[in-house]
């Protein structure tokens, strides 16, 4: 069984895709997920995008309304179904030619003597190199235990810095978000994954040390070389294909586009939104609902664009509401409440003038309800009023 989900696919200006925010049915947040292969313009983009899809979840929208309302945003396509979140993972874990292209662009081909330096380098590494050895280990007086560490040689130092010189280890590769790459059964790997490998290697070794070892032991690190040296030597000669990151696809044939009728009509630009359901056309107002607390007293405010059906929603709840519960401090029976009240018939009368809003993009619309004259919460202050009227009648009559 399946969980479908909604996503939307965000781009940069030049195309490069950063990331999909998505959605699953039945469940009440959006994710947002980085493409993994991206460069570091679009992985710093992506970071913004997550905070815009916090921001929009936060303003109390439905997930796919939140989903409708990026996707009317340059560089956003339009909301999708997928199977699942599976195919959502797989779309970012997609490695495509300008990934690969963006790596290779790192590598310095003008500086000659840094790439004879690295055939050098590495055509000059002994057994004695190659056999790293550890230090630390042992216990001190103290029974502390000393961590160990790798003592590499010189040889594998200049190596080493043989592959930073040439351009192969490069922030351009988030080597911590991707799986390092394996050689091909041949021992071969594509100069793109030669990038990825040799920055994952030289980078890895700063959080976990012997890193370096595990490569040259198990020929990875030759295999790094071998690859970057073909591409020096003749950049346009094609190598016998290793694996690439996984998931390296360009489509994923589970994921279709969301029929028209299962999603509105953008709104007009020219005309505001409503804040609550994202049907236009919308006014701006603001309602408010008063409360007396004997000594205390309680003010409420909703404002913002509001269509016709929302908006009477509002005015018609928080009416109620100061009807009921406004009256029960002096200064509210005689000032706020009276003034809340007439406030509030001033604004609605802007919403009222709107004709009926179009197809909400941002989630559900309000019910208005029933009218406030007939709802029975508007005459609890009746209720304390009758029974004054009705003690000043007895006391009246009593006295006659």
């Amino acid at each position: 069984m399946t969980n479908p989900v909604h996503y939307i696919t965000v781009t940069a200006p030049d195309g490069e895709v950063t990331g999909y925010a998505w959605a699953g049915v039945g469940v009440d947040d959006v994710e947002w997920i980085t493409r993994n292969a991206s460069s570091v313009s679009a992985y710093n983009a992506s970071t913004q995008w997550y905070d815009r899809v916090r921001e929009a979840r936060d303003r109390g929208l439905t997930p796919l309304g939140v989903l409708n309302l990026l996707s009317h945003e340059p560089g956003v396509g339009p909301v999708m179904e997928a199977a699942d979140a599976a195919v959502v993972e797989e779309l970012a874990r997609i490695v495509t030619p300008a990934d690969d292209q963006r790596l290779l662009d790192q590598l310095d081909r003008d500086d000659a003597e840094a790439w004879r330096g690295l055939g050098d380098a590495f055509d000059a590494l002994t057994d004695e190199d190659r056999d790293v050895r550890w230090g630390g280990g042992q216990k001190s007086p103290s029974g502390a235990i000393h961590v160990p560490f790798p003592m590499y040689s010189q040889g594998v130092d200049r190596a080493v810095d043989a592959l930073r010189r040439v351009g192969a280890v490069t922030p351009e590769h988030r080597w911590m978000d991707n799986p390092v790459p394996t050689p091909s059964p041949e021992g071969t790997l594509r100069p793109a994954d030669a990038v990825r490998a040799a920055t994952a290697v030289v980078r890895g070794e700063k959080f976990c040390d012997g890193t370096i070892d595990k490569a040259l032991k198990s020929g990875l690190l030759d295999a790094v070389v071998a690859s970057l040296r073909a591409w020096y030597a003749e950049p346009a000669a094609a190598l016998p294909a290793g694996p690439t990151t996984a998931g390296a696809r360009t489509e994923v044939p589970e994921a279709r586009r969301l029929p028209d009728q299962d999603l509105p009509e953008p709104p007009d630009p020219s005309s505001p939104m409503c804040r609550f359901c994202g049907g236009s056309p919308a006014a701006d107002v603001a309602f408010r609902a008063h409360r007396g607390l004997v000594v205390l007293m309680g003010f409420r405010r909703t404002d913002g664009p509001m269509c016709l059906t929302c908006g009477l929603a509002v005015y018609r709840a928080l009416t109620t509401h100061t009807l009921a519960w406004g009256w029960w401090s002096p200064l509210s029976l005689f000032v706020f409440a009276p003034l809340t009240l007439v406030r509030n018939a001033l604004a609605v009368r802007k919403v009222k003038r709107l004709p009926a809003p179009g197809p909400g993009t941002l989630g559900p619309r309000y019910d208005p309800g029933v009218p406030v004259r007939r709802r029975p919460r508007a005459y609890i202050a009746l209720v304390p009023v009758l029974w004054v009227l009705f003690m000043i009648v007895t006391g009246l009559s009593g006295g006659v």
